[in-house]
């Protein structure tokens, strides 16, 4: 019998309401934020299917016996349940017995025998769950908000990506990658609730379709519980076109918790004076705000662009820039000078190009792999929280962990001319690993509060510059992107991206805003020097005026060649 559609709603809200858990923040021992995590996943599930595979072998083995013991028995009464008949003859008496005493003694003590190995397997799954890595309910659902993330961040179409086939950024060659497994009616379906418990009503009906494509064509689920699922995703269509329409109607099309369509599923919607309305939203165009001020909405739609390789810089602002090999004087670059390429000169944002090897890079990854935990932020009331804002591990290096640190940071002190020691030079090495569309959307990395009174910080000064490694290639997205600069930057392994965070005088930069692009498709690592304030003052000095910025990469100077000869 059809559930009325009463029920169905009720449902579907106590779904959304209640059972469904709040991705606000996310677990402290996630897998789905690290792809290195997942990774281990897979060694896990080998681990767990090879425990059952020899359970399921010594059980079918022992389960063949009980069942010969019981087609012997169906053989022996004839389909005839006779107890005159058959302990008539004194032969099928014996037998009678016989099964009573050796067979069924044997077939007991197999059944216990298959207990006792299934409690094994459990047991041994249930260690192998408690000491290493497991994925638990929460990572589905982030998995399901990445998979969300990435459609609408990309553009990518719903009905190839249910398929699990979709396409890379980079314009300049064909990239179309294909999953092992496709995703069925309930999975699309799971997705889509997720996407309209997380506001994302455009994307939310776009996922309830296709889970309605995939049932109709998924030719064995057919019966009761199928057509209760159809039943379940037609209800929510319909419940979700209505909220998809009231948001439209009363907030508009996009907001910093919401988006929709720019026209109403309802087509009774376009009457007179409306149809104007919605016909002006489907026509706004997009015009960049570069060094400007930029609402949420329009520094959130500049990243999104930025990270699907859209120019947002003209030609002009572009004209300027320059590739170049910088020695700086000192003597360590005569040979092997530094490969800068400018990305924007206001905020000076440079890459680096091959700045560590290979081994350097594998190095500072294999060091953290083992200590990544996942990542915090700084929340609205200044202090450090986890969410899907941020969906990564990290971990800290301090260079006394292994021989090659100290010439990794000389490395980078040389090229960029900056003190990275004492420790209140500069931080720890963070080392960073996303996972399922792992990403990090918008910030700034200067973290002092001008009213911050805490000594530490008072001492050492906010983040004057970053330094940020990138430890792999990224088969597709991860780029880091400035909206206000409409500056992008792709990874590439062994190179570095280097801006200033501050003026001279001290204040944030507030055009270094900056994101990491979703991971469309591979592992994304990267390395993170920030270099603190105070310790620069005679190699990166202050400005007279209060909006001068740093426009270069500091000099080699005597000062700066005798602190580092003490180092």
């Amino acid at each position: 019998m059809e559930p009325s559609p009463a029920v169905i709603t009720l449902l579907l809200v106590f779904w959304l309401k209640i059972v469904s858990p709040s991705l606000s923040s996310i677990e402290a021992d996630d897998v789905f934020s690290s792809v290195s995590k997942m990774e281990d996943l897979v060694h896990q599930e080998k681990k767990l299917v090879d425990t059952v595979d020899s359970f399921l072998i010594e059980a079918k083995q022992r389960l063949a016996i009980v069942e010969d013991y019981v087609t012997t028995y169906r053989q022996a009464i004839k389909g005839e349940l006779n107890s005159a008949w058959l302990v008539a003859n004194p032969v099928d008496a014996y037998h009678l017995i016989k099964r009573f005493t050796v067979d069924w003694r044997t077939t007991e003590q197999i059944l216990r025998d298959v207990s006792i190995t299934s409690n094994d397997a459990c047991n041994h799954v249930m260690m192998l769950r408690d000491k290493s890595v497991f994925a638990e309910s929460h990572d589905l659902h982030g998995a399901a908000i990445a998979l969300i993330r990435l459609q609408d961040t990309y553009k990518l179409n719903v009905t190839a990506l249910a398929d699990g086939r979709y396409t890379g950024v980079d314009q300049s060659k064909e990239q179309v990658f294909q999953s092992l497994q496709d995703l069925s009616s309930r999975d699309c379906f799971f997705i889509a609730r997720h996407a309209f418990a997380d506001g994302y009503y455009d994307t939310a009906l776009e996922w309830g379709e296709a889970a309605l494509r995939q049932l109709a064509r998924e030719e064995d689920n057919v019966g009761p519980t199928t057509e209760i699922l159809g039943y379940e995703i037609k209800h929510f269509m319909n419940y979700a076109s209505i909220v998809h329409d009231d948001v439209l109607e009363k907030k508009g099309p996009l907001g910093m918790h919401w988006q929709t369509n720019s026209n109403p599923v309802n087509k009774k919607l376009f009457r007179s004076g409306s149809s104007e309305k919605y016909e002006s939203l489907s026509e706004q165009k997009f015009t960049p705000k570069l060094y400007q001020q930029q609402s949420e909405d329009e520094q959130n739609e500049s990243y999104e662009r930025l990270c699907r390789g859209e120019k947002l810089r003209t030609v002009k602002i572009d004209a300027s820039l320059r590739c170049h090999l910088v020695t700086r004087g000192h003597p360590a670059l005569l040979l092997q000078p530094a490969k800068v390429e400018q990305q924007s000169l206001d905020p000076m944002i440079v890459v680096l190009h091959d700045l560590l090897t290979d081994h350097q890079t594998d190095i500072l990854r294999q060091l953290a792999e083992p200590k990544l935990a996942t990542s915090s932020h700084l929340g609205p009331d200044g202090t450090f929280i986890r969410s899907m804002i941020r969906t990564s591990k990290n971990a800290w290096l301090e260079e006394n962990e292994n021989a090659s640190l100290p010439a990794i940071r000389r490395r980078m002190e040389i090229v960029t001319g900056l003190i990275y020691t004492p420790e209140t030079a500069s931080e720890h090495f963070q080392v960073a690993n996303y996972g399922i569309g792992g990403l990090y959307k918008t910030h700034t990395d200067s973290t002092v509060n001008r009213e911050d009174t805490d000594p530490w910080m008072l001492h050492i000064g906010d983040r004057i510059a970053t330094l940020m490694v990138y430890l792999t290639d990224v088969e597709a997205g991860g780029a880091t992107v400035f909206p206000n600069a409409g500056v992008t930057c792709w990874p590439r392994k062994g190179s570095a991206a280097f801006w200033w965070n501050l003026y001279k005088n001290g204040e944030p930069d507030l055009t270094t805003i900056h994101g990491a692009c979703p991971v469309l498709h591979g592992s994304k690592w990267v390395s993170n020097k920030w270099i603190r304030q105070y310790d620069q003052m005679f190699v990166a000095k202050c400005g007279l005026h209060f909006l001068e910025k740093f426009d270069a990469l500091v000099p080699h100077t005597r000062v700066y060649a005798d602190m580092m000869s003490r180092n």
